[in-house]
């Protein structure tokens, strides 16, 4: 099944957790969430897992209290059938790759929307994706949401490298097809904030000075800078997210129109020389 019930493991980790008076609690998250996931990703152990999907917003184990609550919300919303329709439906829409889907809260979902929090993210991987969302969200944001990821793991899968081996241009291009498919699906209303952070003159000199002669850099872990920016740098906030945006609609608009199943097969350099960001 695609989309996993999580819901069970979330359940279940709340008793445990009752059981033991919140004693544990960073353990049996691993033990219950992360571990399962390892059947699919032998190679990276659950400590690695935990890590990175508190870094990507999973729920802090401390927060166990308000899960159950919290995915009471969730199931009421009917959260896991809107995700299951959408993955059919874009599965088909750009032949995409079978994933799995994984559905948490989001850290300190329970707080009221009106706080500074996030309310929503994403992570992809080859063969698998994770989300994790407030009990805050409408229908049309966990589409966009989930349209955003899915087509990242729909790009991951036609790359096929190691996120190791994954060069920065291809990194900002995995952004902007995954923002681009928002807009293209659900219109400009529903798109992320960083697409509209800047203009695309105030940001050239950055393009070509900073951008230009780096994109080769490979290695994830060696992009966070380009794209999220930095207080007090020369990388302003979320700037690689806003030129990858920028150069796919961009070259959609100079080049195309293009099928969203067309784009995400066009190579990164294709896209970036046809785009108002040539190299």
């Amino acid at each position: 099944m695609p989309v996993i019930q999580t819901q069970q493991w979330l359940y279940k980790f709340v008793e445990l957790c009752e059981e033991r008076s919140g004693r544990g609690s960073s353990n049996m998250q691993r033990e219950i969430i992360c571990n399962p996931i390892m059947k699919l990703l032998p190679k990276i152990n659950p400590e690695v897992w935990q890590y990175e999907l508190l870094r990507h917003g999973l729920f802090e184990p401390n927060e166990w209290m308000n899960i159950e609550n919290t995915v009471k919300e969730m199931e009421a919303q009917n959260v896991w059938e809107i995700v299951k329709k959408e993955y059919r439906f874009l599965k088909k829409l750009w032949n995409g790759p079978k994933v799995s889907i994984y559905i948490f809260p989001i850290k300190r979902a329970s707080l009221e929307s009106g706080e500074q929090i996030p309310k929503k993210n994403g992570v992809a991987y080859k063969g698998l994706l994770f989300l994790f969302m407030s009990t805050k969200l409408t229908k049309e944001e966990i589409k966009a949401l989930f349209a955003h990821e899915y087509n990242h793991a729909c790009r991951l899968n036609f790359l096929n490298m190691s996120p190791d081996k994954i060069p920065l241009k291809d990194s900002l291009i995995i952004e902007g097809l995954g923002e681009y498919a928002v807009k293209d699906l659900y219109g400009e209303q529903w798109l992320a904030p960083w697409t509209n952070l800047y203009s695309s003159e105030d940001v050239m000199e950055l393009w070509k000075n900073l951008f230009v002669p780096s994109l080769n850099v490979i290695g994830l872990k060696n992009h966070q800078l380009f794209l999220y920016g930095k207080a007090r740098s020369r990388f302003p906030k979320w700037i690689g997210y806003y030129l990858g945006f920028q150069i796919v609609d961009t070259f959609q608009k100079r080049q195309g129109p293009f099928q969203n199943n067309e784009l995400y097969t066009k190579s990164s350099k294709e896209i970036i020389t046809g785009s108002n960001f040539p190299i």
